[in-house]
């Protein structure tokens, strides 16, 4: 990811039209070129071959990146999933505590969903984000102290059931969450989506470039290419910056539903 989208996370929803604005920017300048050279001379010959690789090419990084960003949102949505019925899990087991310790173990899920719910609200740069994620593994690291006290002081009668059901639950909430932290900042490196900006960019300026010499311009088809072309940035980037691009409630709605069964 672009330095400046890393510290400018904010501008992440304009990123798709940049790339479109950029795209037909390019398309326009090859296709003015092209008159320009038919203006001076009688002959411009394209090379057919040529413009087929970069194109080719193109189609290969776009269908790359396209691959990679919904392995990302596949797992990040598994993770949401994970997250909330863990939290889910470990607050009905919560029952097998005594009184105070369940009232402090669930009041100590509540903040650790809030917090969760709050990991990418108003972050407009990776500092940000590193700063919530800080505060929620600090508040699971509060969370996992007062498992372990509560647990050994459970009444008799539960205190295996806790052992044996409330802890592993625990455990599986501390691993899940921790996933989703680390997953928080995994992104495409830099270079990719450089190199995907640099392609599709000179892409559409052969587009424009061969449609002038060859005296095909087909302005109909030229703007379904745009708004597919368009349309296609948009999903790439919704998918990998879920939070930015999606609906809250919908890519969120499993650790609300969570929050809602809580209250």
């Amino acid at each position: 990811m672009p330095n400046f989208i890393g510290n400018h996370l904010n501008f992440v929803k304009y990123a798709p039209l940049i790339f479109f604005v950029s795209i037909l920017a390019f398309l326009l300048i090859g296709w003015m070129f092209g008159r320009y050279r038919l203006l001076r001379t009688d002959k411009v010959i394209v090379r057919d071959s040529l413009a087929a690789s970069i194109f080719g090419l193109s189609a290969l990084v776009l269908g790359f990146t396209f691959s990679g960003a919904n392995e990302h949102f596949d797992k990040r949505i598994s993770l949401i999933r994970a997250q909330a019925d863990a939290i889910s899990q470990v607050y009905q087991s919560s029952k097998y505590l005594s009184p105070k310790d369940q009232i402090e173990v669930r009041n100590s899920l509540k903040v650790i969903l809030a917090d969760r719910l709050a990991l990418y609200k108003e972050v407009n740069t990776f500092d940000d984000l590193n700063e919530n994620i800080t505060r929620l593994g600090n508040k699971l690291n509060e969370f996992n102290e007062l498992m372990m006290l509560s647990i050994p002081r459970a009444p008799i009668g539960n205190r295996e059931l806790a052992d044996k059901i409330l802890r592993p639950q625990a455990d599986n909430l501390t691993v899940v969450l921790r996933d989703g932290m680390l997953n928080a900042r995994h992104h495409p490196p830099v270079i990719l989506e450089r190199f995907l900006f640099a392609l599709l960019s000179i892409s559409a300026l052969l587009s424009g470039y061969a449609m002038a010499v060859k005296n095909e311009e087909d302005w109909f088809l030229t703007f379904i290419y745009l708004g597919l072309m368009g349309f296609a940035l948009y999903v790439i980037f919704a998918l990998e910056f879920p939070n930015e691009l999606f609906p809250y409630d919908s890519f969120n709605a499993d650790l609300l539903r969570a929050q809602t069964l809580m209250e």
